[in-house]
């Protein structure tokens, strides 16, 4: 088995950089208090301290789901849900060489990659149900992600971050079945 390849003490900092601009982003765009841990109970790991279950070999990151029921004497037992934003040191950090044969582009690569999986968050959060989507449906969910995820760093004027946006174009202008508008849609949708 190959070793897994993890990021830096440099490219931990950038995560964590990446998460703070995401974080603020996603809250003046979707109009969300994400310090509000009830709502949106959250967190990010990097490779290093993900379980077996949350490592993929499909994607750059993930979002894995915990639920745990509340041990008060009430029959109607509360479901508490957590999500956990799970990053693919090495699928990104191979990705990026192999498309720029540097590192120079992963700092918005990480940038892209956060906050695309935060607005994952923030979905499931408000709709639990968007977790356990049929495949179909899923790629409706990824569309409608990957065109959010380009709203909110559009205003970005860092070429690197455009180089992203650019890459990540034939995932947001994908061609689906048009489908009502779900609570959640018409929760984003702006005046």
């Amino acid at each position: 088995m190959a070793q897994s390849i993890f990021f830096d003490k440099k490219q931990r900092l950038w995560v964590g950089e990446a998460l703070e601009v995401a974080e603020s982003l996603a809250e003046g765009y979707l109009g969300v208090n994400l310090g509000n841990l009830e709502q949106f109970p959250y967190d990010l790991q990097t490779l290093a301290n993900l379980k077996e279950r949350e490592r993929t070999r499909k994607a750059l990151a993930q979002v894995c789901k915990y639920e745990s029921q509340e041990r008060i004497p009430d029959p109607k037992r509360r479901t508490k849900e957590f999500y956990r934003i799970c990053l693919q040191d090495d699928k990104i950090l191979n990705m990026v060489w192999a498309e720029t044969f540097s590192f120079d582009l992963l700092r918005p690569l990480l940038l892209y990659i956060v906050t695309h999986e935060l607005i994952h968050v923030i979905r499931f959060s408000v709709e639990p149900q968007r977790f356990f989507l049929r495949p179909a449906d899923k790629k409706a969910e990824e569309k409608d992600v990957h065109r959010m995820t380009y709203e909110l760093l559009k205003s970005f004027q860092d070429p690197q971050v455009g180089v992203w946006l650019e890459r990540y174009r034939p995932w947001r202008e994908m061609h689906g079945p048009p489908g009502e508008l779900s609570v959640l849609d018409k929760f984003y949708q702006r005046a």
